[in-house]
């Protein structure tokens, strides 16, 4: 027990807090840095040494514990074995620990009061960093290696304020990131092109609908300590989106941008610039705009454009830039310079917009506005509602309306009230189904009249299909109608007595016998010539005959009933329609009524007229069941008329279509006869009655028919004319004469010939050019040709006859005029044109020795003559009675049988000889 109790007296310290506190400072001290050798050396010491007063203690513990004598005395014994060395060594020791002892105490005391001086400097300082660090503008929070939050700043709870309750003691970096994931928060990488993330944004929803953005990283210090920190970049952020806002403007912008830099060289264009100009981003880059240039825009354009960005004032104004693919396009630009805080120019930054279109777009809608000024038609623009929107000055003019009167209302403002509800309807209907109507409508101008017009609608739809607007286009056809009526009046009565028309009358003439049939009816038809007709308008002119013709129709009309129709067919030629005829004696009374009519005479002027009528008369159903074959059959009745005497009527019978069938077949064989040379010439003498002796001959043409015999000239010669046939007959007669006179001009006889020409032959295009060229192809001269004319031609006192006249004159050749006194006209003619001779008609030689009015009136003719230097000739002397008094009147010349008949030239020698006696044939 004492050896126990020896053990523990050796214990260097009492107690156990002794030895830890002991320990705790030398693990203080072990901590310091940067600690000198020796003290390095001293510590390890002591360490030693309370490690083996350590053990000493526990082993006299236990002995202290034993219980057992026995093991007691052999614990004792072997303890005694190496008591002595074990005492000695505990002596050594003891000492030296003593002395240890004392010095690590001295030692401690200077270190303990040293670390008692950096203990408070470290507080110190550490109250400093923890200033600092709640000072700063960023979270900032520190978990130590096992993951336990140890510091943070108030700005770090400001950013996570869901943190406030739960930052406790061991509060652990795991459950902080479960309550970011709970909190809504997204991250997204922040990574620098080229570069590894150092960080990442966090996306912080609160509670109020706002979001913060926090530049978040976190790093691990040498001692395995993780740093958060936090920067607020919700403003950068804000500042980042709005740029990136830009960006995606511009590059998605509908217009060219283009920035360069101060030196005008190109830093960005979008893509739409791409597209508009065929060039790429890195085609343009560093390149100077001009490349663009097209050459179009003046260079005081590009001056003063230069002028407003040196004085940094925005221009605007438009350009004509070149296409990568050449072609030309026209920009609407913005330039303006970019300015740093210290306002120098930094960049120009240009806004362009392709106006190609909408310039073109532009001067299309110019063009559709003048067009719309202009136009003739009106126009009326409304909308879906039929409100006006716009009129032109077209519609002033035509309706009356100014745009102001009519703007914003209706246009059933211009109804006429002509049309039902049902036209109106049909219009509308058709607008909706097809979109466009057109046709005639009549309308009210202001002034309350009525006028057609043609009217175009067409509805204009929007981009939904709805029609958005109406456009009516429109014009005044009053003119036109006007027109219309005129043509459809010209094309149904006659101009000139506003009687029906051939054309209308034979439709009046099917219907009248499609209504006959149906109702077992007769229908007359009455065929009208006048009688002498030609005679009135040859000699009193065109204008008289007109005259004429139109009082003539006023008497047929007051002949007739209001159902029946009276029509002109052209010249003298009436017909009359007589519906639901009763019995033949009917058309024959209205045919008396006519003649009845005509009888009195008609006062034209000075002159008072009288006409007859040659009338022919057929019946439906009894001489023909169709309007052509009833007219062609009273047609030839009226012929009948005709050679029955004239100014009576006949009843067409089947002998009267026989006629007009051989009158057909004369004409053929007329035809025949010029094709195969069957006509002749034959001359009659002209005498001058003072030198008794032929001055020339009068050439007339004879036709010998091969069945006929002789057709006398007063049958074929009209039918020649009216057939045409007179114009090939008139130039081969010309010709025949021509050549006679050149022949007998050469056999030393200077005889002249005179040849008929009719006023048909000059509308049928026989002028003084083709005169001349038969006269002179046959030899002749123009001066030995002489054309008898009737007094008709010379009255027509039109300027296409008097310039004829006198070119025929003016020619050379010799003018006649033919039948003169036969006439109604007043003698004035004889002084305006150049005729040179006067032809008696014979009518007035053939009663001159009985007839006193016939002698006066020879004698004052050839005393008109003489007085005017015209010569005289007298037609159809046929005794010698009548050659004396015409030659005891001063007449020169004279023709007729007395001196001889119409002859063939080759009988001419012969009829000479024969005449010797009462002529001077030398």
């Amino acid at each position: 027990m004492q050896v126990g109790n020896d053990l523990l007296s050796l214990t260097l310290f009492d107690g156990e807090l002794l030895r830890e506190k002991i320990e705790q400072e030398l693990e203080g001290l072990a901590a310091l840095p940067n600690k000198p050798a020796e003290l390095q050396n001293l510590l390890h010491h002591v360490r030693r040494t309370l490690e083996y007063v350590s053990k000493v203690n526990r082993q006299a513990s236990r002995y202290a514990a034993i219980e057992s004598q026995a093991l007691f005395d052999r614990l004792s014994l072997q303890l005694g074995r190496d008591a002595e060395r074990h005492i000695q060594m505990l002596e050594t020791r003891r000492y030296r620990l003593g002395g240890l002892a004392v010095l690590l105490l001295m030692l401690l005391g200077w270190t303990l009061a040293g670390l008692e001086r950096e203990r408070r400097a470290a507080y110190r300082a550490g109250r400093r960093l923890e200033n600092a660090i709640e000072s700063l503008s960023e979270g900032f929070a520190l978990f130590d290696r096992a993951g336990r939050l140890i510091l943070h700043n108030t700005r770090f709870l400001q950013q996570y304020p869901w943190l406030q309750d739960r930052l406790q003691n061991g509060f652990s970096y795991r459950e902080f990131q479960s309550l970011q994931r709970g909190a809504g928060i997204e991250t997204e990488p922040l990574v620098a092109e080229g570069e590894t993330a150092e960080g990442q944004l966090e996306r912080v929803p609160a509670d109020d609908g706002r979001v913060a953005w926090y530049l978040a990283t976190e790093s691990l210090t040498d001692q395995g300590e993780r740093v958060l920190v936090r920067v607020d970049v919700t403003e950068a952020k804000a500042r980042e989106l709005e740029l990136a806002k830009l960006y995606r403007a511009v590059e998605q912008a509908p217009v060219s941008v283009m920035i360069t830099n101060a030196d005008a060289e190109i830093e960005y264009v979008n893509p739409h610039f791409e597209r508009v100009s065929g060039y790429t981003l890195a085609e343009v880059r560093g390149r100077n705009p001009r490349f663009l240039k097209s050459g179009t825009t003046s260079e005081e354009s590009y001056r003063v454009l230069w002028d407003h960005l040196k004085r940094g004032e925005t221009w605007h104004g438009e350009l004509v830039n070149r296409r990568k693919d050449g072609s030309l396009y026209r920009e609407e630009a913005f330039i303006s310079p970019v300015r740093d805080i210290q306002g120098r120019t930094t960049h120009y930054i240009a806004l362009k917009d392709d106006v190609t279109e909408r310039r073109r777009t532009e001067e299309a809608l110019r063009l559709h506005a003048k067009v719309f000024e202009a136009l003739s038609e009106g126009v009326m623009i409304t909308d879906a509602q039929e409100r006006i929107l716009a009129v032109n000055p077209a519609f002033t003019r035509i309706t009356g309306y100014v745009p102001a009167e009519v703007i914003g209302k209706t246009p059933r403002l211009l109804s006429s009230g002509h049309h039902d509800e049902a036209f109106y309807r049909a219009l509308w209907a058709q607008l909706q189904r097809e979109g466009y109507w057109q046709g005639e409508i009549e309308d009210r101008r202001k002034d309350g009249e009525v006028y057609p017009a043609a009217m175009s609608i067409v509805a204009v739809r929007g981009e939904d299909g709805q029609v958005a607007q109406y456009i009516s286009v429109f014009s005044d056809i009053s003119e036109r109608k006007s027109a219309e009526q005129k043509i459809q009046y010209q094309a149904n009565f006659d101009p000139l007595t506003g009687l029906p028309n051939r054309s209308l009358f034979l439709d009046r003439v099917t219907h009248a016998i499609e209504k006959g049939a149906r109702e077992s009816a007769c229908v007359g038809l009455l065929f009208i010539d006048l009688d002498r007709f030609k005679e009135v308008n040859d000699t009193l002119g065109h204008l008289m005959g007109d005259r004429l013709l139109q009082a003539v129709a006023e008497r047929l009309r007051g002949c007739v009933r209001e159902s029946d129709t009276v029509s002109r067919f052209g010249g003298d030629e009436f017909v009359v329609l007589l519906e639901e005829v009763n019995h033949a004696e009917h058309a024959a009374n209205v045919a008396q009524k006519i003649l009845g009519a005509l009888e009195t005479p008609i006062t034209l002027g000075d002159h008072e007229i009288t006409v007859g009528a040659s009338i022919g008369i057929t019946h439906y159903p009894t001489d023909a069941e169709d309007a052509v074959t009833l007219l062609r059959n009273a047609d030839m009745a009226m012929y009948r008329a005709k050679e029955a005497g004239r100014n009576n009527y006949q009843f067409f019978t089947p002998e009267i279509n026989e006629a007009v069938h051989r009158r057909v077949a004369l004409a053929n064989d007329l035809r025949h006869a010029i094709e195969q040379d069957a006509l002749a010439v034959v001359y009659q003498p002209i005498v001058s009655l003072g030198a008794r002796r032929p001055v020339g001959f009068e050439a007339l043409l004879r036709w010998q028919h091969p069945v006929e015999g002789p057709v006398s000239p007063e049958v074929f010669i009209p039918l020649a004319e009216e057939t045409g046939l007179i114009g090939p007959i008139g130039e081969w007669v010309l010709a025949e004469a021509a050549g006679q006179v050149a022949r007998w001009r050469a056999a030393g006889r200077d005889w002249r010939v005179g040849v008929n020409f009719s006023r048909r032959q000059m509308d049928l295009g026989m002028d003084v050019q083709r005169l001349l060229a038969i006269i002179e192809g046959q030899g002749a001269r123009p001066a030995d040709i002489t054309l008898e004319i009737t007094e008709g031609l010379m009255l027509d006192d039109s300027e296409e006859t008097r310039q004829w006249l006198h070119q025929v004159r003016a020619a050379g050749i010799r003018l006649s005029v033919d039948d003169f006194g036969t006439g109604y006209s007043s003698l004035s003619y004889l002084k305006r044109y150049p005729v040179n001779t006067l032809k008696i008609d014979r009518s007035f030689v053939r009663d001159l020795a009985v007839d006193p009015g016939d002698a006066q009136l020879v004698e004052a003719i050839v005393m008109l003559a003489r007085r005017l230097g015209l010569e005289v000739v007298a037609e159809g002397v046929e005794t010698v009675e009548q050659l004396d008094f015409l030659a005891a009147l001063g007449c020169e010349f004279a023709q007729g049988w007395w001196f001889g008949r119409p002859m063939p030239a080759t009988e001419i020698p012969a009829w000479l000889a024969r005449m010797a006696d009462r002529l001077e044939t030398g």
